[in-house]
C-alpha cells in the first residue's frame, strides 16, 4: 500500500459500449471517472466504509443489445420495401441511408452479444453500492481488483 493517501492503491479500468470508467481505489474511497459514449463526462465517490466486504457476481447482457436488433430489423426492412415499391425517387434515396443504419446497429449488436460479468458490493443497508464490470482492458485484473476492495472495505470497519 502507498503511503501516500493521496495516491490511488490500485486503478482499473473498464471499457462497456456505451461507457469507458475509471476506478481508482483509495484507503477510504473508490473514485469513478466515467465518460460516456453518448454523453458528458461523470465523476462520483464511494466511501468504502459504507460497504460490505461480501460482493455478489452477475452476468447480464448489454441492453444497447436488443435495442440495436429492433431498430437494425425496422431499417432493413424499411430500406427493402423503400427500394422495391413505386415510391417518389426522394423516398427510394433513402434506401442507403436505412442500410447504413441497419449496419450501424449491427456492428452495437455484434459489440454489445456477449455476457458480462459484474461484481456488486452491497451498502450495510441492502442496496446497492458498487458495481464492477470485467470487461475492457484490465479484465486480467479483475479478481485481484476485488480482492483490494474487500481488504480495503475490512480496514475500514476497524
Amino acid at each position: 500500500m502507498p503511503s501516500d493517501p493521496s495516491q490511488p492503491i490500485f486503478a482499473y479500468t473498464e471499457r462497456l459500449p456505451q461507457v469507458k470508467r475509471v476506478l481508482h481505489l483509495f484507503p477510504d474511497r473508490v473514485e469513478i471517472a466515467a465518460k460516456w459514449t453518448l454523453g458528458k463526462d461523470y465523476k462520483s465517490t464511494v466511501r468504502l466504509d459504507g460497504l460490505t466486504p461480501q460482493f455478489k457476481l452477475h452476468t447480464l447482457r448489454n441492453r444497447w443489445f436488443k435495442r440495436s436488433i429492433m431498430i437494425g430489423s425496422l431499417a432493413v426492412a424499411v430500406a427493402v420495401v423503400f427500394a422495391r415499391g413505386e415510391y417518389p425517387d426522394w423516398v427510394k434515396h433513402n434506401a442507403p441511408l436505412a442500410w447504413a443504419i441497419a449496419g450501424v446497429c449491427a456492428i452495437v449488436a455484434f459489440r454489445s452479444l456477449r455476457k458480462r460479468r459484474y461484481a456488486r458490493f452491497s451498502r450495510k443497508d441492502g442496496s446497492p453500492g458498487l458495481d464492477v464490470f470485467d470487461a475492457g482492458p484490465d479484465r486480467a485484473r479483475f479478481d485481484e481488483f476485488l480482492r483490494e476492495i474487500q481488504k480495503c472495505i475490512r480496514r475500514s470497519d476497524r
